[in-house]
């Protein structure tokens, strides 16, 4: 095994060194394969989510970029047809999971009926729908609270390993002026943010405070492993100040905000922990704001004296105010997937996106302009049934609790932060979304003693 292991990684600098980039790529989907034969189901969920925190990452296939979150979702789909074919399991959606069917479906309608360009859309649909396959895959695989439990701490692994390698990322360059998983002149000047290994800035942000929203309810709900969940909360937290994302921090303390109210009520979290948490956050912001030479303070301060002629504030105006003008041609449907990028020209306006083809960063108006009332209705009706499911499962106590407050409180961070820069097109967000409506599912009965949690 060692020499084996031992030849791998020699083959891959090798690859690297001689500029055959296919090779490592091939190597790679090499020891996915294996990963997700040896540990099934946890091998299977591993490359899901792990492979759903790198969309920075690609390789150019007929035209089309394959990320890391499209080979995993095509090498777990053929697992997990496999699996389904030799177990003979039931494959029954629940009532939960139609909702996101209709979504996927009225993308497609829409892209085909409503669009300019239908042979783009409609690809730009596909693209949507391997983004919202690993939401149907999680579902799939985990068909049991200890496969859950296993499942939770392996996206807890996951975000905290993107939380320190953005950290890194951005001591590195500060200190040594690297520019690895750094985004130069991310903020409208020469302001330099980390991405890490996610698509951009704004995204790392919310991924981080994700993992610190999830880390903050396991610390105030549990009895065990108190204090590294706390480091662990501090060290993401720390991730996302550094990422300068002001609505991934804004996201975060309402978030949290929401997780301390949910865990009192449920739990009925002691005092101590919340005073230290609160000191423990108030230090590590003091020691940011000392190590970010102001970048913080300016983020937010263009912002307040500004207000509504913030140059990025002005930018994101401009172009929900132009799809919002859009939704009328085809308020029912939708003008296709994607299909502002097609109709919009920016070449009028003096910003730094002239030229080039801007993307809607708000989901919420993203998803009216391509899909129509039917698609926002859809999901809100998915949003409105997930939270009624959780709202449910939190009128008792039971040991997974901590888990489903946490994953509830990740969500809400993304449905605020997403107001400002989309996420719900890379698969992320949908493992996530997966996870929590797994949780949800699963726990019929709040008085019920489930089973513990599990470890990746």
């Amino acid at each position: 095994m060692t020499a084996v292991t031992a030849a791998y990684i020699v083959s891959l600098f090798l690859a690297v060194l001689e500029g055959l980039s296919w090779v490592a790529w091939a190597m790679a989907v090499a020891a996915v394969l294996l990963l997700v034969v040896t540990r099934w189901p946890y091998g299977a969920l591993s490359v899901l989510i792990g492979m759903s925190a790198m969309p920075r990452f690609y390789v150019a296939l007929g035209g089309w970029n394959a990320r890391p979150e499209h080979f995993a979702v095509a090498i777990v789909s053929l697992a997990v047809g496999c699996w389904l074919l030799r177990q003979k399991r039931d494959t029954r959606l629940e009532k939960l999971d139609y909702w996101v069917v209709a979504y996927v479906v009225i993308n497609y309608a829409s892209s085909a009926l409503g669009s300019s360009v239908p042979s783009a859309t409609l690809r730009w649909a596909l693209l949507n729908n391997l983004a919202v396959l690993p939401y149907f895959l999680i579902r799939l695989l985990i068909r049991d609270l200890e496969t859950l439990g296993r499942a939770f701490w392996i996206l807890l692994s996951v975000g905290i390993s993107e939380s320190v390698y953005g950290i890194l990322c951005y001591a590195s360059h500060q200190v040594l002026g690297t520019a690895t998983g750094m985004e130069i002149g991310q903020y409208l000047g020469d302001i330099a943010a980390p991405y890490g290994s996610m698509y951009e800035a704004n995204l790392f942000g919310a991924y981080a405070a994700c993992c610190a929203v999830l880390f903050v309810a396991l610390y105030l709900c549990e009895g065990q492993h108190r204090f590294g969940c706390l480091v662990s909360a501090l060290v993401a937290s720390l991730a996302t100040v550094v990422s300068f994302s002001r609505a991934a921090l804004f996201a975060l303390v309402v978030a949290a905000g929401w997780v301390f109210w949910k865990a009192h009520r449920v739990r009925k979290a002691r005092r101590y922990k919340l005073s230290t948490l609160i000191l423990a956050c108030g230090l590590i912001l003091v020691m940011a704001a000392s190590v970010t030479r102001g970048v913080l303070q300016e983020r937010f301060g263009n912002l307040f004296q500004l207000g509504l002629e913030e140059p990025t504030t002005v930018s994101r105006s401009i172009l929900i105010g132009e799809a919002l003008q859009e939704v009328p041609q085809h308020p029912l449907l939708g003008s296709g997937t994607a299909s502002f990028q097609l109709t919009f020209d920016s070449s009028g306006y003096d910003t730094e996106w002239a030229g080039e083809r801007p993307w809607i960063a708000n989901v919420t108006v993203r998803i009216l302009h391509d899909t129509g009332l039917l698609g926002l209705t859809v999901s809100a009706g998915f949003v409105i049934s997930l939270g009624r499911r959780v709202r449910r499962r939190l009128r008792g106590w039971n040991s997974q609790v901590p888990m489903l407050v946490g994953l509830a409180g990740g969500a809400l961070l993304y449905g605020i932060s997403f107001q400002a820069t989309d996420g719900t097109t890379l698969a992320f967000c949908w493992v996530h979304l997966g996870l929590l409506a797994s949780a949800a599912i699963l726990m019929k009965e709040p008085s019920h003693n489930v089973i513990g949690r599990g470890r990746a």
